[in-house]
């Protein structure tokens, strides 16, 4: 008989710390997209805090504009799980993200400013900082 395979004993936050260090590493290699797909594809029991980053990660490096928003969207739908589940270490980890940036990029060129501007403004609730009151100033002035 083969050995039984042990369920991951990991807290969410050491999940997300591999997480993170993977995707780092695989961008060096410019394979960040690959790595952030891979790990959601083949993790079914990736906590939901953690699918945020996962999916974050993934809109902002996505090649396929299409792929990047469908991520926009899945990172979205974890959002608030992962503010509450992670806490603390949501809001010291998100600020580093850039998948609201490439969201409100794609969604500009594609003359989609009302959906750019909600990206503003969740940019702004989440305390992103000035830039995205700068850049929805911008978009205000284009439609």
């Amino acid at each position: 008989m083969g050995k039984r395979i042990e369920p991951c004993r990991k807290s969410p936050e050491e999940r997300l710390d591999d997480l993170l260090a993977g995707h780092r590493e695989a961008s060096l290699r410019n394979e960040g997209a690959k790595y952030a797909a891979r790990a959601l594809s083949s993790s079914d029991s990736m906590p939901n805090g953690v699918k945020f980053f996962a999916y974050a990660l993934l809109a902002a490096d996505a090649t396929d504009e299409e792929d990047a928003l469908e991520a926009l969207s899945a990172a979205e739908r974890y959002l608030e799980v992962a503010r509450e589940d992670l806490g603390r270490r949501f809001a010291k980890e998100v600020v580093s993200l850039r998948f609201l940036e490439r969201g409100i990029a794609l969604r500009s060129e594609r003359a989609e400013f009302e959906e750019a501007l909600r990206l503003c403004d969740v940019a702004l609730a989440l305390g992103l900082g000035e830039a995205y009151s700068r850049k929805k100033a911008s978009l205000l002035r284009m439609t």
